[in-house]
């Protein structure tokens, strides 16, 4: 009783609570380095406390609430930050924490991290409890503990930490880990409002839509196309340390023998994007705030895809997915742009999110012969993989020559070791095309999603205009490479010396000789232009001319 005596009268103290203060904005400091956000996220600090004052009428409860909540959120944003590259959002809350598949997923993935942080959330709950029972109700009346709210929720504008016309998106990847969830509460404004891509295209001139589709003809038996997503993957070619390079000095090359880089947007995680922005020729930037949610924002929205372009040739399209159907609302949002089947983990039989990507590729394998028994059209058919996703906390991959190298990084070492291994299963699928290539030519198309943090240290050793915050850097640098069975492919689609990942699409389909509809054709079009760049295109015109038709079409719904 003394003791818990003492912690009462040392908690319930204004020197402790200025000292919390204190000790916490260092804390905070040390998460976003950057000085001149402090004063927004002290004010975001001093609104959330005051609302909670005005609730409960406890000065202490308040202001200890108001400092442990931050914290949390804050260190919450550091994990999502290093597997996700994306800073902590309201609409993680909104989306994701409504999402039971990727609550899922995030437990069984990412345990490591969200044991320790639900025993810290627990130390917290149960420690303000005992400070809420604690503190005694204050005699300020509720008019000015209104007052004070409405006052702190004045200053938190002025103290804003980026320009009027500075995207938000980018400062969500940066790694402000103390001020980006407060950041993102004008995401829900914006959307309330009604505000995003549509308000551009509301003020230009009507455009002129796309003329209909002809029919789609070749010059030969239109081939199989396989494309394979690979998970988390990079070039490790270009890391020129620990024997790195030379051991991966062949694995990332084309048939043609060369190597192609592949720019995507997003590092880190978030698949999705690369994939949203592959399957419909879109740059998602363009959406700006709804960058990271798009498969749940534009579901229904994207009337013309890749997989309608397919279509109208004559194909059967398939994604096979290692998540499941619901997962961040991909398996809806691929439906929605015209993908006749999804098979996701349930339907390929998976027992785990990690399973090696043999088992994907057997899957894969097994769809493609039973589609040749019962189905004469040609096939579509996406893979997406997994094995080389994080964390790399355990130690997944089977022994092989790869062993010799380490690196200063155990998490790096495990994750050299996963994408050797996934390479060797990607040559045995390119195997098992050779080997169909007299009775079904087709072409494979692997590309990489995004880098690994895992790899972050190292390339920005070797790679100085490695940037978070710059999505021309290398860190949003992958790769693609192109492999033809039976058939010639044409690589002059590909040749650029970084291919943005919305051309992707459109470059395999004239690869393929499949003949494009006005809409892709102008993407082709419009990608020689840019010489392979979308979003940051020199001729910026150009490119809102295109998506200004898209609409015009109804191919493209913003409002």
């Amino acid at each position: 009783m003394m003791l818990t005596a003492k912690i009462k009268k040392l908690l319930l103290h204004p020197v402790p609570a200025v000292v919390a203060v204190v000790m916490c904005t260092a804390f905070l400091y040390l998460l976003e380095q950057a000085i001149n956000h402090m004063p927004f996220v002290m004010f975001s600090v001093m609104g959330m406390a005051t609302v909670i004052f005005l609730l409960s009428r406890k000065i202490y409860f308040s202001i200890y609430t108001a400092l442990t909540l931050t914290t949390l959120i804050s260190v919450a944003s550091v994990l999502k930050y290093r597997t996700k590259g994306f800073d902590l959002h309201v609409y993680d809350v909104i989306f994701t924490g409504t999402d039971p598949k990727a609550f899922a997923f995030l437990l069984d993935e990412f345990t490591i991290y969200i044991v320790p942080f639900a025993g810290l959330m627990l130390c917290a709950v149960l420690v303000l409890s005992l400070i809420f029972i604690w503190d005694r109700k204050s005699a300020i009346t509720a008019p000015w503990r209104a007052g004070l709210m409405a006052a702190t929720f004045a200053l938190i504008p002025a103290s804003y930490p980026l320009r009027a016309d500075e995207p938000r998106y980018f400062h969500y990847l940066g790694g402000f880990n103390a001020s980006a969830f407060f950041v993102s509460f004008l995401d829900i404004k914006d959307a309330a409002l009604g505000r995003g891509i549509g308000d551009k295209f509301a003020k230009m001139p009507a455009a002129k839509p796309f003329a209909a589709s002809d029919t789609c003809e070749t010059a030969g038996s239109k081939p199989d196309l396989f494309v394979v997503l690979s998970e988390s993957q990079s070039d490790l070619s270009r890391l020129g340390e620990f024997g790195i390079d030379e051991h991966f000095s062949q694995q990332f090359k084309s048939g043609d023998g060369k190597s192609h880089g592949l720019r995507v947007e997003t590092f880190g995680g978030g698949t999705w994007i690369s994939n949203f922005s592959f399957l419909t020729g879109l740059s998602s930037l363009d959406f700006g705030w709804q960058a990271p949610y798009l498969t749940t924002a534009m579901e229904g929205r994207v009337n013309y895809s890749l997989a309608t372009e397919l279509k109208r040739c004559g194909y059967r399209t398939a994604v096979l997915m290692p998540m499941k159907y619901n997962f961040v609302n991909e398996g809806p949002f691929l439906k929605s742009i015209g993908v006749d089947e999804i098979l996701d983990y349930d339907r390929i039989g998976a027992s785990e999110y990690a399973h090696h990507d043999r088992f994907y590729y057997e899957a894969a394998r097994a769809f493609i012969e039973e589609h040749r028994k019962t189905d004469g059209r040609p096939l579509f058919l996406q893979v997406q993989t997994m094995f080389a996703h994080s964390p790399y906390s355990a130690h997944l991959a089977l022994s092989s020559p790869v062993e010799d190298i380490e690196t200063d990084s155990s998490d790096l070492d495990e994750y050299i070791r996963r994408v050797d291994q996934a390479q060797e299963d990607f040559r045995w699928f390119l195997g098992q095309a050779e080997a169909d290539s007299k009775q079904r030519p087709s072409i494979v198309l692997e590309f990489g999603d995004h880098q690994s943090f895992a790899t972050r240290d190292l390339i920005t050793r070797l790679h100085p205009d490695f940037a978070i915050d710059n999505l021309s850097s290398s860190a949003y640098q992958t790769f693609f490479t192109v492999h033809g069975y039976g058939l010639n492919v044409d690589m002059r689609p590909f040749e650029f010396a970084n291919l943005d990942i919305g051309y992707l699409g459109v470059s395999l389909l004239e690869a393929a000789g499949l003949r494009e509809s006005p809409m892709f054709a102008d993407l082709a079009a419009l990608r020689d232009r840019c010489n392979g760049r979308l979003y940051y295109c020199t001729d910026r015109i150009a490119v809102d001319q295109h998506l200004n038709r898209r609409i015009a079409s109804g191919y493209l719904v913003v409002e």
